[in-house]
This record gives C-alpha cells, structure tokens and sequence, in this order.
C-alpha cells in the first residue's frame, strides 16, 4: 500500500508539472485566442477599454463568439497570466526550456538599454551580437516546454512579455493586438524549432538544457542566433496539439522577398483572405490577377465595441473570405513591402467556431 502510495503521488506531481495554456479561470485548455481593443476614451463596452487594457477571449472549451474580459489585461488573475505564470514558478529550474522573442524587445527603451539586456541575459546560455533590428523577423512570441509539453503564445505587442514577472506594458496600450495561445506535447517542440530558424526571432530572454538541444537541433540553432539561409526562403508544417487540433504553419526567411499572405498562406489553404496587419507606408496593392489572394482590413467591429479603424489596430490576423473554407490565422507580421525583406510567420486553423468569431472585419479594400 505504502508503495502504491508513493506512485499515485508521482503520478499527479508529474502530471501537475506538464505545462498547459490555461483559461480565464486558471484551468487548463487546449488553445485560446484574444482580440485585444484600443484605447476608446468614449467607450465603455469592455472593463479597461478607456486605458488600452481591455479584451475579448475565446477558447477551444467554450466554442463561441469572442467574449469581453471581465478582468484587464493588467490583472495577474485571466488567461493570459495565469499562463505565463507556470514559466515564472518554474523560471530557476535547469531542466525547463523557454524563449521570449520580440522585434521590439521588453524593455528596449526603459531604463534598461537593449544593449544591456542582450548581453547580459540572466536567463540565455549564448551570447548575444547585437545586429541591425531589420535583420531579424518581424516575430512575437514566447515558448516554454518540460520534457512533457509545452505552450507557444504568438502576439503582436511590443516589448512583451518581461522575462520575470507578468505585467502588461504600456507599449500595449494604444493599439488593437491579437494572441494565441497553443498548447503542444514535447515531440511538437522539434517542428516549433524549425520555424524559428526559419524566422530569425530577435530574442530577448532563453534557456535550452542540453537534452532538448540534442532532440531539437533547429530550435538550438535559433537560440544561437543561426538561422535559414538560401533555399528553401519558406516552410510550412501541420502542427498538432495536445488535444489534437492541427494548426497549419507559415514561416518565411528575409529572403522569400515577398508578401506572406498573397504569395504563401492564400495559396496554400487555396482561399482569398481578408488580413488585418498594421500597414503604414509601403503598403502593398491588391494582387487580383492571383488565383487566391489577400485583402486589407479597414475598419473592425468586435463585440459590443464600436467600430475602430485599422489606423487603430497592431493586430496580426488573417480571415479566409470562404465560410466553408474556414480559416482564421494568428501570426506576427505585416502586409508592407518593407516586411518582404523580414522573416516571419502565422499560425492557421479550419474552425467553423473560430471563423465565426472573427468575423470582425466590418470593412475592406476590394478588387475593382
């Protein structure tokens, strides 16, 4: 009996230490997605809307429309932190993996230089040589993996999140953002790794043991600032989570020298999209001679909030035009000419649900 004991607590010490993106009330889930507002000084839709920290949440548990966040994003208690918060806990301890990659790095214009944080990471096992920031991807995002399992969140804030501790920085305030959050088992980490090395992550905050290194070679490549070069400029990967939803990947190095949406992820999913993306100068024209290809996003309606322009949105997000092609894709980087020279990348999924609930686009560029 003693014995027997002693294994049923192994059992669910182990099963407690597998990491998980965890939902609004602290318990796991599968995969959850975030539209985030601007600031609306004269709207009071969403709990925080008037100070940039208001929010919509869905997750794969609750199939339905995007729903307003009864916490902000500054309180330590939703599903953002408490998902981060299982890295913070466990952030000492030699056999976790994680990385924070950011093409605005968290704190790269506080008091901390980007300097200081880049060659002197308390959390890195590599050193860092500082390179022009248009060298890297235009990526966002932060991994943390045992030997079990693991989360990856891509966004679209700057300087988030803080290597230590969970704070939602004023760099996230103005604009509209997207997140998503995927939960994986740790074979998955192989084909994550693989994707960064393909997008050049400029990152802020890492530490990979030596035992994943030896399974994950691409990602340990990525972690020591080696990335893609030549040919192939793209990789595209199915990605399976833990509950077994297939999120198809799109990865570009600087040299695919061309328009993610128009040139990759439309064709491949083989439907036009409407892409919400922060575009300023150099934006790109509608490509309507291709079979399939993206429009541009104007303005936005999500929930009871009251339509914001594009001018108003740093979101990443793509939306199949096709209800029964029903793709919604949250990524990391932009529709400007300027970002055919960046890596960078999305991450899509056919969901009826999901598309439903981002059909927030209340008006578009079109094809004459």
């Amino acid at each position: 009996m003693q014995t027997w004991a002693i294994f049923l607590l192994l059992g669910v010490s182990t099963a407690f230490a597998a990491f998980s993106c965890k939902d609004q009330n602290g318990k796991d889930v599968d995969w959850f997605a975030v539209y985030k507002m601007p600031i609306e000084s004269a709207d009071n839709s969403v709990p925080g809307i008037k100070d940039g920290v208001a929010w919509y949440y869905v997750d794969i548990n609750n199939q339905g429309s995007l729903q307003p966040s009864l916490k902000t994003l500054n309180d330590k208690d939703q599903a953002i932190a408490y998902t981060l918060q299982q890295y913070y806990d466990k952030q000492s301890d030699p056999t976790i993996f994680h990385t924070m990659y950011n093409d605005e790095p968290w704190g790269s214009s506080s008091t901390i230089s980007l300097e200081e944080i880049l060659s002197n990471r308390v959390f890195s096992n590599r050193t860092y040589n500082l390179a022009s920031a248009s060298d890297y991807g235009h990526t966002k995002g932060t991994i943390f993996f045992d030997a079990t399992s693991g989360v990856w969140l891509v966004h679209s804030v700057p300087k988030f999140p803080n290597p230590t501790t969970y704070e939602y920085p004023v760099s996230g305030h103005d604009y509209g953002q997207t997140m998503l959050c995927m939960t994986f088992k740790y074979a998955q980490l192989k084909s994550i790794g693989t994707q960064l090395f393909f997008n050049r992550p400029n990152i802020y905050s890492s530490k990979l043991p030596s035992s994943m290194a030896a399974d994950n070679p691409d990602l340990a490549k990525a972690i020591a600032g080696q990335y893609q070069k030549g040919q192939p400029f793209s990789n595209v990967v199915d990605l399976t989570t833990a509950g077994g939803y297939t999120f198809k990947s799109f990865a570009k190095t600087k040299e695919f020298n061309a328009d993610l949406y128009d040139t990759l992820v439309a064709p491949t999913l083989k439907t036009d999209l409407i892409v919400e993306s922060w575009r300023r100068g150099s934006e790109i024209p509608l490509a309507c001679k291709l079979t399939y290809h993206a429009n541009d996003a104007l303005s936005i309606k999500v929930g009871s909030t009251g339509v914001f322009s594009y001018t108003k949105d740093h979101s990443k997000m793509a939306h199949s035009t096709d209800m029964t092609k029903p793709w919604v894709c949250i990524g990391d980087i932009n529709r400007m000419t300027s970002q055919y020279v960046r890596g960078g990348g999305t991450e899509c999924i056919s969901s009826s649900f999901l598309w439903k609930a981002y059909s927030v686009i209340a008006t578009q560029n079109i094809c004459s």
